[in-house]
């Protein structure tokens, strides 16, 4: 984990947002932390939805600086695709489908930022559920409701009226809480996936680089590190296993402030 010589360790935490980690390895790149934490090596063929991929999707999510993005008076949008009684059996071609509908999108409203989550329904059919960040000048709920409607009508042939009517559901989020409450019980919903079946990506995020995130890294003394790491360890409800590389929590940003100041150490 350490050689002996080292003294330092280091705590990232995304600025404004609800994740951080402690780390024995400096690993900062461009004020954006990789909390990506599964193995190395080339990657087989996807099949479902892994815990630890799960993980990944809400650190992700939980890097926003939530109060620059009310700031900056962005508007959340929750948006769920279903397929008519005739569906694609090949997830690639729904991809296909959720693609056309984001360049429909950006044509339309302008560039926007975006979290996609790809599922299966009882009867067998697939669908998305996706999380919409957008700028004040992207328009109101009532005009995205009508456009999704009848672009993802149009992009999935026309087969029936009642898809027009029912094939989407649009809905503005207000708050933080109710978006952070849809990516965990939607987009980031643990699922079993049919027996066999290689989905390839199931989740994604669009423009990653237009939503506000930014790390902050302290350096702190390796007696600290520990410290922290333990409290870490409580959050993230993990037994104490052996040394650890590397540790992330779900944490708000205030709190870790707090906890470095109270171990004594200022941000400049």
């Amino acid at each position: 984990m350490s050689n002996s010589a080292q003294r330092d360790a280091y705590v990232s935490s995304a600025v404004g947002g609800s994740v951080s980690l402690v780390s024995f390895a400096y690993n900062r790149t461009g004020g954006r932390v990789d909390t990506h934490t599964g193995g190395g090596g080339i990657r087989g063929r996807i099949k479902g939805f892994s815990r630890a991929s799960r993980r990944n999707l809400l650190r992700r999510f939980a890097s926003i600086n939530r109060t620059a993005f009310r700031a900056y008076k962005g508007k959340i949008f929750s948006v769920t695709l279903t397929y008519p009684k005739e569906w694609p059996e090949d997830p690639e071609a729904c991809k296909k489908h959720l693609k056309a509908l984001r360049k429909r999108l950006k044509r339309r409203f302008g560039d926007f930022s975006g979290f996609w989550r790809l599922g299966i329904q009882q009867r067998g059919a697939w669908h998305f559920h996706v999380l919409l960040f957008v700028p004040p000048s992207f328009g109101s709920v009532r005009k995205l409701r009508s456009f999704v409607a009848s672009s993802w009508y149009e992009i999935c042939g026309e087969i029936s009226k009642g898809h027009l009517q029912a094939g989407t559901r649009v809905e503005e989020v207000r708050t933080w809480k109710k978006a952070t409450s849809y990516a965990e019980r939607y987009v980031a919903k643990q699922e079993e996936f049919p027996e066999g079946t290689t989905t390839g990506r199931i989740w994604g995020v669009w423009n990653e680089e237009l939503l506000p995130i930014r790390w902050e890294t302290v350096t702190v003394s390796l007696k600290d590190a520990y410290r922290i790491r333990r409290v870490y360890r409580k959050l993230a409800r993990m037994k104490a296993s052996g040394p650890l590389h590397q540790l992330t929590a779900f944490v708000r940003y205030g709190n870790v402030i707090r906890l470095l100041e109270f171990l004594g150490y200022r941000q400049e």
